[in-house]
């Protein structure tokens, strides 16, 4: 197996390759799952050279998993285009698999399990079907979002994460989705996730006919975060947004 550090670089390296290359859906899901890679024994001459086999693995969620196991699959190619654009020099990819990554358990796995099994666990709506990522039974699309509400809840605030709402005028009511809606001494509000494909560039217009949306159903304030920051600083995105809330 090759060092850890040197996994994470190769799919640090391959995520960053996609995001340039506008594939950022590809980029999510590769950064959802896990990467080892290893020499598989055999070599290939080229001209003079020898170049070595390797054995690539992504491990990740089901949603992960269901794509990279269809080797026609568009952004599976996507993937493995960007991999071989970043492995060290003189390799080549001759095992490309896809392994659905193992959960951590607690002492109380089982009757949890049981409990989402049979649709007792609590759950949020939204997220499901498109979920990459799940904590404390709740479904999240990335691991920037599992950040944000790890924070929340360190703050200690009532939040709802990817939850599906109606509103609208009477005559038009609508389905629509806040990434975080936050309850905050007696203040509500909604944190956004910018950056992710789920909230691309070209869906800002629509986002912000949203926003107005929520706030004439009262919600004081509608704060959008890129997804890095939310990444990388969590607790002061967090700290921000709460802030921001209590000055309305």
């Amino acid at each position: 197996m090759t060092d850890p550090n040197q996994d994470d670089l190769v799919l640090a390296s391959a995520a960053r390759f996609l995001v340039d290359g506008g594939e950022e859906d590809a980029a999510s899901l590769l950064l959802s799952c896990v990467l080892e890679f290893w020499p598989s024994g055999d070599t290939w001459f080229v001209g003079d050279e020898t170049h070595e086999a390797l054995h690539v693995k992504l491990a990740g969620p089901r949603a992960a998993y269901e794509v990279l196991k269809n080797p026609s699959h568009q952004t599976t190619q996507a993937i493995r285009t960007a991999l071989e654009a970043v492995l060290p020099e003189k390799t080549y990819v001759k095992h490309f698999t896809a392994h659905v990554q193992q959960v951590p358990i607690d002492p109380n796995w089982r009757e949890e399990l049981l409990q989402i099994a049979r649709g007792v666990g609590v759950h949020n709506q939204a997220a499901q079907g498109k979920a990459l990522k799940t904590w404390n039974n709740l479904h999240f699309r990335s691991q920037s979002e599992v950040r944000i509400a790890q924070a929340l809840d360190r703050a200690g605030v009532l939040f709802f994460p990817n939850c599906r709402g109606r509103l609208g005028a009477a005559s038009t009511r609508e389905n629509r989705e806040a990434d975080f809606l936050v309850c905050h001494d007696g203040k509500w509000g909604i944190l956004e996730v910018d950056g992710e494909p789920f909230h691309p560039p070209a869906r800002t217009a629509e986002d912000h006919a949203r926003d107005r949306l929520f706030r004439e159903h009262g919600v004081r304030s509608v704060e959008h975060f890129d997804a890095t920051e939310c990444y990388e600083k969590p607790d002061e995105v967090v700290g921000r947004f709460l802030r921001l809330l209590e000055k309305t």
